[in-house]
């Protein structure tokens, strides 16, 4: 049975979180089922589902940087109960996925279009195959943002909505020059650096890093960090120079064919967010006007983990715009 979204206590606060996600979102993440595709160069890609038996629409979801299926699972649970089917791909060099180095707990590109092809795959081959409506809409986040705005671009026709949630299209190097940032990048190709960590960057050691991270909800990070403890291919932890090197040219790409996004789109903005410049995302609606922006100045980069407020009335935006005539 569809849930109406907007009932009192649908979203879940910070005091019950805990409680809620072991007795709701359990008992509908066991209706999840999983496989794996050949991505564009016939490596395994791995992904999850939900099918709702009374589906609206089907909701693709491009995650972002060092992130896993878990860190959606309430998320998921929002858009099933409201009458959604969910398909989640996990990048390569993330999750179960295929990676291109022999450590797991690096993110490395040899190019970002293999984001944009697996994904243009894994909706011709999987989510049409299993969507009930063949009604798909986008939602993405961070470096899935950047993903998801290329495959707009590219393939304008595929989804009906989209959103761009704190999406990747300037880094946030926190301080540290574009000149000395260009340089460094460029002494990388001379130097071999392509699968040495970024400076700062490193392998997963089991720290908790809360709260000086990406989330304001204390319980939704320690959820997550204890998932990532338990499970080494949830230990993805930083980036390589070649990803810098691939990521940086398709920011650019990204906001110079900003106006070929004829799907209706929203972009969320973090004011707090110490991962990306809002700088780049301004340039991306400079370039396409008809996409609407909604603005959380006290949010991290993920809004979805924000304090109680800001994210129940993100939560409503997302859903209200999931369900408009747009």
């Amino acid at each position: 049975m569809i849930r109406d979204y907007k009932e009192k206590d649908f979203l879940f606060g910070e005091k019950d979180f805990d409680e809620r996600m072991e007795s709701e979102v359990k008992p509908v993440l066991a209706q999840v089922k999983e496989g794996d595709f050949l991505g564009y160069d016939e490596k395994p890609i791995h992904y999850y589902y939900l099918i709702n038996d009374e589906e609206k629409a089907s909701i693709v979801i491009s995650h972002g940087f060092c992130e896993f299926f878990p860190k959606y699972h309430e998320m998921v649970y929002y858009f099933y109960e409201s009458g959604y089917s969910v398909f989640f791909i996990e990048h390569r060099g993330h999750g179960y996925s295929y990676r291109e180095t022999k450590e797991l707990d690096r993110v490395h590109a040899t190019r970002f279009q293999s984001y944009v092809d697996d994904l243009k795959i894994f909706v011709d081959k999987v989510v049409s195959e299993k969507s009930l409506s063949k009604n798909y809409y986008l939602y993405c986040h961070s470096m899935g943002g950047c993903i998801g705005a290329i495959y707009l671009e590219s393939h304008p026709k595929d989804f009906k909505k989209a959103i761009l949630s704190s999406p990747m299209m300037q880094l946030n190097f926190r301080g540290t020059s574009p000149l000395v940032v260009k340089l460094l990048v460029g002494w990388s190709v001379i130097a071999r650096w392509d699968e040495k960590y970024l400076p700062g960057q490193h392998g997963f050691d089991g720290v908790n890093t809360y709260p000086n991270c990406s989330a304001q909800s204390e319980v939704r990070h320690h959820y997550l960090f204890e998932l990532k403890k338990q499970n080494k291919y949830y230990q993805v932890n930083g980036g390589t120079y070649r990803w810098c090197r691939e990521s940086l040219k398709a920011m650019k790409r990204v906001i110079r064919d900003a106006d070929k996004i004829t799907t209706p789109t929203i972009l969320f903005q973090a004011g707090l967010d110490t991962m990306v410049e809002p700088k780049g995302q301004e340039k991306f609606l400079e370039n396409n006007p008809g996409i609407k922006k909604y603005s959380y100045p006290d949010s991290k980069h993920e809004i979805f983990n924000a304090n109680d407020k800001d994210r129940k009335d993100y939560f409503m935006k997302v859903l209200d715009f999931y369900e408009s005539d747009q």
